[in-house]
């Protein structure tokens, strides 16, 4: 992985795996990948394939070959993946209307009013998202971001969304804490997400 030379001539017959935000590019089975890298202050290596692509993030003292090796290890899962994201067909979204935008801030507003309190959390403000690939966020200030097109997906993949932002209120990763909490409410949220990823958000 070099985060220097992201524009290393492509091979023949390589797919152009790129991320948006890509600032590094790592090769893996003869593919180039460009990908987006973050330093926190995480204790592990993480990889996430979203519509965008490959999202790499490592705890700030790793060395870039301990990074590296471990994206190569994880190689066959990142392919199959990112392959896996590009079949999946762009969905189509209504246009947001008034009506539209105010069913579902009062759909959204609800279901935040319901799973709180199970999650024993309240959010210091909730608001419609217009987010173009992802279908919410929840900041370390406690705002709660919910994407607007949610209101046109079936209520369990809307739910599952609104628990998992709500849990990042309880912890801001994806660790097994975290998990933890999404499953006190949500015992089959591995089903709703692999529901969800049927749904690409991606907007153009």
């Amino acid at each position: 992985m070099n985060p220097r030379h992201p524009s290393a001539s492509l091979p023949e017959g390589a797919a152009p795996w790129r991320h948006p935000a890509a600032n590094a590019t790592v090769w893996l089975q003869g593919q180039r990948i460009d990908c987006r890298f973050e330093r926190s202050a995480r204790r592990t290596i993480g990889l996430q394939i979203g519509p965008q692509g490959l999202s790499v993030r490592a705890p700030r003292q790793a060395p870039w070959p301990l990074v590296e090796a471990f994206v190569q290890r994880k190689a066959r899962w990142v392919l199959h993946h990112l392959q896996r994201q590009a079949s999946v067909p762009a969905s189509v979204w209504p246009e947001p209307t008034e009506a539209l935008l105010q069913q579902a801030w009062r759909d959204l507003q609800a279901r935040v009013s319901h799973w709180a309190p199970r999650l024993g959390v309240q959010p210091r403000r909730v608001r419609l998202s217009n987010a173009r690939t992802r279908w919410g966020s929840a900041s370390s200030r406690g705002t709660i971001s919910l994407n607007w097109r949610l209101v046109c997906l079936p209520e369990p993949l809307r739910d599952y969304v609104v628990v998992h932002e709500l849990a990042h209120l309880h912890e801001m990763n994806h660790g097994p804490a975290f998990w933890a909490w999404v499953a006190s409410v949500l015992p089959d949220h591995a089903e709703r997400r692999a529901a969800l990823r049927r749904h690409r958000l991606v907007v153009g």
